[in-house]
């Protein structure tokens, strides 16, 4: 009896091994940044929680400016995102994972052009100077590729598509278009996920 106690003892180890428990994938946690807005001068932070291995829920915090863009002049941006995503493979590491989402969220804009002439002064090709500030909500679907390594490290490529209606604009004021606008959003994240 006793030589059995001691060979369990002595091979329990090799018996376990073969047994590693990995936390299940639907329960982890993924803090990312968009590097494409590195280019807007600001950080994009979201935080993504997977519930299963095909669902998640993501919010975002977004900002950033540009200077002298062709047509525009200067543009400002904040606002929040929340967008729930249906994966259409299981999660796991090591492969290329499509999924599909629709979001919804708040965006503040501000605007500003100068305006320009070009052929003198008779001319009338050229725009008129605009400065605009407006709050607007907005929502709309996306598209996107994930890739999970190993080591935790989470990739992100998406596009969205979307519409957005400015709340309480004066429309009396020349520089306010329109109360709608087209919401387009890119996005290339890194991440890490616990």
């Amino acid at each position: 009896m006793k030589a059995l106690v001691i060979s369990f003892f002595c091979l329990m180890p090799f018996f376990l091994y073969g047994q590693e428990i990995s936390e299940p994938f639907g329960s982890k946690w993924i803090v990312k940044t968009n590097v494409l807005n590195l280019v807007a001068k600001r950080p994009t932070i979201s935080i993504e929680k997977n519930f299963t291995k095909s669902f998640s829920l993501e919010g975002s915090f977004v900002h950033g400016h540009f200077n002298y863009i062709p047509f525009v002049g200067y543009y400002e941006y904040n606002g929040y995102l929340l967008k729930a995503k249906k994966y259409h493979m299981e999660l796991d590491y090591g492969i290329l994972i499509p999924y599909s989402g629709i979001y919804a969220g708040s965006l503040h804009r501000t605007i500003e052009t100068a305006g320009e002439v070009w052929g003198g002064p008779v001319s009338v090709i050229g725009w008129r100077a605009r400065k605009f500030q407006g709050h607007s909500i907005r929502g709309g679907g996306s598209f996107g590729l994930t890739y999970f390594t190993k080591s935790q490290i989470n990739f992100d490529g998406q596009i969205s598509l979307g519409y957005g209606r400015y709340l309480n604009l004066d429309l009396s004021d020349p520089n306010t278009y329109s109360k709608d606008h087209p919401d387009v959003q890119f996005g290339a994240s890194i991440g890490y996920c616990f």
